[in-house]
């Protein structure tokens, strides 16, 4: 490994650190305060419900790039260029999506059927 490139480690390790410390601080300060039943009286619920659909969607962004990525690398791996595999990558995941959409189609239809309910009148 190079100088410059350890140098630059050792900076991106700090900062990422200081990141770390502040998500844990900031999960226990959130935390802590459903210890004190004063402070649950004055949150909203709408505060509330927004800030659990930001983290749900950050989580959920940053676990999909995560993926997305692997499956650039392992399309590249198995001698697809670049564009190839970004190309696979993309469409793998949508059809997954569509995969899903359609899982919850049947499962709502065999609801439907099961259950006698009739949207159309004869």
């Amino acid at each position: 490994m190079s100088t410059s490139a350890a140098s630059n480690t050792n900076e991106n390790a700090g900062v990422a650190f200081a990141i770390v410390l502040g998500a844990g601080a900031a999960t226990a300060i959130g935390a802590a305060v459903v210890f004190f039943p004063s402070l649950v009286k004055l949150t909203s619920q709408r505060v509330l419900a927004a800030s659990l659909g930001l983290s749900a969607g950050v989580m959920t962004y940053v676990s999909f790039v995560e993926i997305f990525a692997k499956s650039v690398s392992a399309f590249t791996d198995a001698n697809h260029d670049e564009n190839m595999a970004y190309i696979y990558s993309t469409l793998s995941f949508f059809g997954g999506v569509v995969l899903m959409k359609v899982g919850i189609l049947v499962e709502f239809v065999f609801f439907v059927v099961d259950s006698g309910l009739q949207f159309f009148q004869p």
